[in-house]
């Protein structure tokens, strides 16, 4: 018995896409960011339809991320208009979807991110040459600063 309310991650598993994921994995990169992690950085992670596994770990630091879940977001937001929040889970999908490292810097200084999550949901949910980007030209402006089996985080160099 715990009171901690990440623990149930060191044991389990969520499927996505058909994919196990080992949720020991997030919970190994969220504790590292909690003693690690300084001040209120912000961070990218995975976006994916609301009530399954997006957002954890913006979720669980309580760090800022460039978009929550879609639904909340354009209810917390209403009396903007809805497109800024259609606008910021296209540019997350574009981030970690191209191969093309200049759109991701672009994107990167629009919303001024800080730490780029490269994880097993972001391995599973986008396709691999737009993952594989980071690793290829981490010297150019990112410094890998964790990485622990199939999860990885950047730390963008300014």
């Amino acid at each position: 018995m715990t009171l901690d309310g990440m623990e149930y991650m060191r044991y389990s598993s969520y499927t996505e896409n058909n994919q196990v994921m080992d949720l020991n994995q997030d919970y190994e990169l969220i504790r590292w960011m909690q003693d690690n992690i300084k001040g209120t950085p912000i961070i990218i992670e995975a976006n994916v339809p609301e009530y399954r596994w997006g957002n954890r770990i913006t979720i669980y630091t309580g760090l800022p991320g460039v978009i929550g879940w879609n639904w909340h977001q354009r209810q917390q937001r209403a009396i903007n208009p809805s497109d800024w929040i259609f606008k910021r889970v296209e540019d997350v999908n574009t981030f970690y979807s191209t191969t093309d490292i200049s759109v991701a810097e672009e994107l990167v200084e629009k919303y001024k991110v800080d730490y780029i999550v490269i994880g097993q949901l972001e391995r599973i949910i986008y396709p691999r040459e737009g993952i594989d980007k980071f690793f290829i030209n981490a010297n150019s402006f990112l410094e890998l600063i964790y990485s622990s089996e199939d999860t990885n985080l950047f730390m963008v160099v300014q």
